[in-house]
């Protein structure tokens, strides 16, 4: 697996290889960074299904400063871990906890978080409500799903900006609604 754009384009990163962790194919990873942009101002992005860490390195590379990846599977931290240490990224932090558990520990406030659970876990709403108060206004969390997944339109603040199919996976962007003279914007 490579990185797409950025400074760390064409670098190449491992991949975890186990059947509980799928990894984001370049093509989706190239298209869902198209959707919500190129390049990045950002100080905060959070991975927090990371596997390999392949979201969180590709946000980097394209200008986040600071990344947090967590993973619950030892292999997958361990190869997220490994990477970063790889590609000489300095400012990261990397966790091998439940969801949850890093949610309720994390004091962070995030630019950009990235969600990509298996898609047995079908409490998209939950997961949504926990990562809201983590999230810096304006910013964005992106949430990779199974196709056939039900997902709320509208979770506390948040609504969708963006969603696309790829295949068998659904890709939902929320983002923090705002209005003015009874018309929604971003």
């Amino acid at each position: 697996m490579r990185i797409i754009a950025g400074t760390l384009r064409h670098r190449i990163i491992d991949m975890v290889n186990i059947e509980s962790t799928r990894e984001t194919q370049d093509k989706v990873r190239g298209a869902i960074f198209n959707m919500i942009g190129q390049f990045f101002d950002y100080d905060y992005c959070l991975d927090l299904f990371s596997g390999s860490g392949s979201m969180a390195i590709e946000a980097y590379s394209r200008g986040v400063k600071n990344i947090v990846l967590n993973d619950i599977n030892k292999k997958a931290y361990e190869t997220s871990l490994n990477n970063v240490k790889k590609l000489n990224i300095t400012n990261y932090e990397i966790y091998n906890l439940d969801y949850k558990e890093f949610l309720n520990k994390d004091n962070h406030k995030y630019d950009l978080i990235f969600l990509d659970p298996p898609y047995k876990m079908n409490n998209i709403e939950e997961m949504i409500t926990l990562c809201n108060p983590l999230l810096n206004k304006n910013g964005m969390i992106v949430f990779e799903m199974g196709i056939d997944s039900v997902y709320p339109k509208n979770v506390l603040n948040l609504s969708i900006y963006k969603e696309k199919t790829y295949g068998i996976k659904r890709v939902v962007v929320y983002k923090e609604m705002k209005w003015f003279y009874g018309f929604r914007y971003y």
